[in-house]
């Protein structure tokens, strides 16, 4: 046993006896014995401020021959400075929502219609959630052949269209649950809350997002200066692009809205090769979904994710998504035309795209941090109390040109097509 961490340093109420059910439920068998665990290396700095992710594996028994399970745990930072102050206990909440509430429901549909293989998110295991000691376990998709879908900062078409039909099927599934199960949808969509573009957060979130808007006026003034996005861009007075955001995420019961992911970009999907040169994507990570329009899933990943040549086949890119779409809902049962049709989307894509650009403005820079200037908040944060975040992602302008290129164009982008 190489790395058999105390149970109790995760959760106080992650016992022994929960991982040995989890391995009796994925052995199928009733005569299990968990003889250890070893944790892998936890998620490096700056993969993931939230909560802590670590790898395990269960080694044990069934009647009588050694088997090994992977899972991934997700716990809540055990620093409660950091806890606090990335409001970790809501993140969290609302992710084991999503797991507990809202995917057993499509799995039930799904089967129903013989496309469980459609719904490609981690197998839930367990969770608990108290506010003190929440834990989510998962199976650990990387022994499904699963991996990274690109380590770079941009994908190319290929990667993209992937990505972008794996939001489309996901997106689409709501839609015909929705469309089929109006008051099911209804209910189950009231455990998701609100974890970001909010007015109760505009205090924790207003200092750190004027450094984040400076960051992308110098980048606008130094590589694009007296052009009509910098004049636009700075024409919003401070916190109205945020408030943008709020009315569109305060949007759970308009006819287009659905389950988004929340947090669309590349790291958050893995892909598996298939069959020749097919790939099957899986998205992770769902800390910030919420229902709301499928656009702020598809304008986060495409501004995030995509440089300005590939925003060359932006028409491109929206119809590879509203075709997988169209197919996915009219497969499952439903009238995509009626549901969701090209003129819906479209103006949609020109009321909501914006949000991409608001949501870049911190994202991007972050992406673009080499290794060794990634946050380490335990090192950071030292008490046990909230500190502001603008005292802790202490991040200054983008210091070389295709830094600052990379972020300019996204916003001159929306400008040029009425988005902002």
């Amino acid at each position: 046993m190489s790395n058999k961490v105390n149970l109790h340093d995760i959760s106080a109420k992650l016992t022994e006896e929960t991982l040995e059910s989890i391995l009796a439920a994925e052995c199928n068998e009733t005569d299990v014995k968990l003889t250890d665990w070893d944790f892998g290396d936890a998620s490096a700095k700056g993969d993931s401020y939230l909560t802590v992710v670590n790898k395990v594996k269960l080694n044990g028994l069934a009647n009588g021959k050694p088997v090994q399970i992977d899972i991934v745990i997700k716990s809540l930072p055990q620093n409660l400075g950091r806890r606090k102050t990335y409001r970790s206990i809501i993140f969290f909440r609302n992710e084991v929502a999503f797991y507990t509430k809202i995917i057993p429901k499509f799995e039930q549909f799904l089967k129903s219609k013989n496309q469980a293989n459609i719904l490609c998110v981690p197998r839930h295991l367990k969770s608990l959630v108290d506010g003190e000691n929440d834990y989510l376990i998962l199976e650990n998709v990387c022994n499904l052949g699963y991996g990274p879908i690109t380590r770079q900062n941009c994908v190319d078409m290929e990667q993209c269209t992937v990505i972008l039909e794996a939001f489309a099927t996901f997106h689409a599934i709501s839609f015909a649950y929705k469309d089929q199960n109006k008051e099911e949808f209804d209910e189950m969509v009231t455990h998701l809350e609100e974890t970001y573009f909010s007015p109760k957060y505009w205090d924790w979130y207003e200092r750190f997002h004027k450094r984040l808007v400076g960051i992308a006026t110098h980048a606008l003034a130094t590589e694009y200066p007296n052009s009509e996005a910098l004049k636009r861009f700075t024409s919003y007075k401070l916190g109205s692009l945020v408030k943008m955001c709020y009315k569109i995420c305060d949007s759970p019961n308009t006819p287009t809205s659905v389950v988004n992911q929340g947090d669309s970009w590349a790291p958050n999907v893995l892909v598996r090769d298939v069959k020749g040169d097919k790939k099957e994507a899986l998205l992770l990570d769902f800390q910030l979904a919420r229902c709301v329009s499928p656009i702020l899933d598809l304008a986060f990943f495409i501004y995030s994710c995509t440089d300005k040549a590939l925003r060359e086949r932006f028409n491109e890119m929206l119809k590879i998504y509203h075709n997988k779409l169209t197919s996915v809902i009219n497969s499952l049962g439903s009238n995509a035309e009626k549901l969701y049709s090209w003129e819906t989307f479209m103006k949609e894509v020109k009321e909501n795209f914006f949000y991409g650009v608001v949501f870049v403005l911190e994202a991007m820079p972050f992406t673009m941090l080499d290794n060794s200037q990634a946050f380490d908040l335990d090192t950071i944060i030292k008490g046990d109390e909230e500190v502001n975040i603008d005292d802790v992602w202490i991040i200054g302008n983008l210091e070389t040109q295709w830094k600052r290129l990379r972020l300019a164009d996204v916003i001159v982008h929306a400008v040029e097509n009425g988005f902002l």
